[in-house]
């Protein structure tokens, strides 16, 4: 579906019975609700889930100004009002999962659980955001994607059909949404609102994560009250396609 916000047309794409409990699943940097694919044809026999795509990504139109991820929190929120949902389980992946964490900061008892994946409570490096959205608008996306595929991706995975998915998911991507979301992620920092989470929360990385390691994980547990820290032995950045029934049994435990 197609929704307005904030004078901006944004893509949902659901599954499931409407009447079933609500699982919200945010998608990363570059990406789009098709990263979710496999846990939605399993968890939708049980949930109505819900994948918002953020601005300049998947169908979602391009910002008409400058993005941080509080819009995007926010963006998510108005989602969901205008659908009428009211308490929903939440799960974010790298930029979803910073998102993810604000949503859930001021969302308060609204979110029943929260699963964090691959993510961090501040940006790692901001000047590196920041290179890469000039370069991303002086060259195009296509002048970065071979890195971010060895960072989304294992050497082994990115050889496999998914990671032929993966490859073609950045391919089809918007520079100018992906840009857009470096300079948000150039000044992300959840510290504060993180400590404000209240729901049962988990939060995973992969293994061989160079891009958000276990290190910068473990920020997000110590920042969450109650919060902890599953490892995904041999995934890297982005897991879910390729190590579909770890992630999946991951969000089912704070169903």
């Amino acid at each position: 579906m197609f929704l307005t916000i904030s004078d901006q047309t944004l893509h949902v794409t659901t599954a499931g019975d409407p009447n079933a409990p609500p699982l919200v699943l945010l998608h990363s940097l570059g990406t789009c609700a098709a990263l979710w694919e496999k846990q939605v044809a399993e968890l939708a026999i049980e949930r109505f889930v819900i994948c918002p795509e953020f601005r300049g990504h998947g169908l979602s139109e391009e910002s008409g100004g400058p993005v941080t991820c509080e819009a995007l929190a926010e963006d998510v929120l108005a989602v969901l009002d205008a659908m009428e949902i009211e308490a929903f389980a939440l799960v974010g992946i790298s930029l979803g999962g910073v998102v993810a964490q604000i949503v859930a900061g001021k969302a308060g008892a609204r979110v029943t659980g929260l699963a964090v994946f691959d993510s961090y409570v501040q940006s790692l490096n901001p000047q590196m955001w920041r290179d890469r959205a000039a370069k991303i608008r002086a060259s195009g996306l296509n002048s970065i994607a071979p890195g971010v595929l060895k960072i989304w991706m294992t050497e082994a995975d990115a050889m496999t059909v998914d990671g032929a998915g993966m490859a073609r998911i950045l391919a089809v991507a918007s520079g100018a949404g992906y840009a857009a979301c470096c300079d948000a992620l150039a000044i992300a920092d959840t510290r504060a609102i993180a400590a404000q989470i209240t729901c049962p929360t988990v939060v995973a990385v992969g293994s061989e994560d160079h891009a958000a390691p276990v290190a910068a994980s473990q920020a997000v547990v110590d920042a969450v009250s109650g919060a902890r820290l599953e490892i995904i032995e041999g995934a890297a950045h982005i897991p879910t396609l390729h190590y579909p029934a770890r992630c999946t049994a991951i969000i089912r435990s704070i169903l």
